[in-house]
């Protein structure tokens, strides 16, 4: 008894996983199903797509088992469950901002092809800046000013304080301001000659 208790634990689970054995996941499919459904839920107020995401979790789980490094399964599935959450959240509002963007170029009579090299020439110089930034800060700032999520929705995705979160905002901003002005300074100084 004493060994199936070993053979059943959470660590043998995720070795077990690794190995293939399908026994194993559907343990920890039994054991967190209900757990994640829940917590979805809390997030998206939707049955049907909570069971989607689920679902998603325990397929990712599957098809990567051999490369994670799983240390706490319950938190991992937890984390990933959020981040299919938050994917819901941006391809929403992307879908909303790409209505609202659509519908204001309809309305606006003219735009000077000026300011649209200069708007092409800004976000070129900002995705570029983004690139260049270390993972967790890019990650923050594109869910804050890419994704419009508040910092405390971003401090529950990233499981990071919400001090730590408006820390790596604020000297995101303080550079891209930087950047900013250095890059219209130049412009300006070859406008000038």
């Amino acid at each position: 008894m004493k060994n199936e208790h070993v053979w059943h634990s959470k660590e043998s689970l995720l070795e077990r996983l690794k190995l293939g054995d399908l026994e194993a996941f559907n343990m920890i499919y039994e054991q967190y199903w209900s757990v994640l459904i829940n917590e979805s839920y809390k997030r998206l107020h939707n049955m049907a797509l909570c069971e989607e995401v689920v679902q998603d979790v325990f397929i990712d789980l599957w098809q990567q088992r051999a490369v994670r490094e799983i240390q706490n399964l319950e938190a991992y599935l937890r984390t990933c469950m959020k981040f299919k959450v938050f994917e819901i959240y941006r391809k929403n509002r992307r879908t909303k901002s790409m209505l609202e963007e659509n519908l204001s170029l309809m309305q606006e009579h003219e735009i000077s092809e000026y300011d649209q090299y200069a708007e092409k020439d800004l976000k070129s110089l900002i995705q570029e800046w983004i690139a260049h930034l270390p993972q967790k800060r890019k990650e923050i700032f594109k869910m804050r000013y890419l994704d419009e999520l508040s910092t405390k929705e971003i401090s529950e995705m990233t499981e990071s304080s919400q001090n730590t979160v408006q820390n790596h905002l604020g000297i995101s901003i303080a550079k891209l301001r930087k950047l900013i002005i250095q890059h219209f300074l130049v412009i300006t100084l070859i406008l000038l000659h």
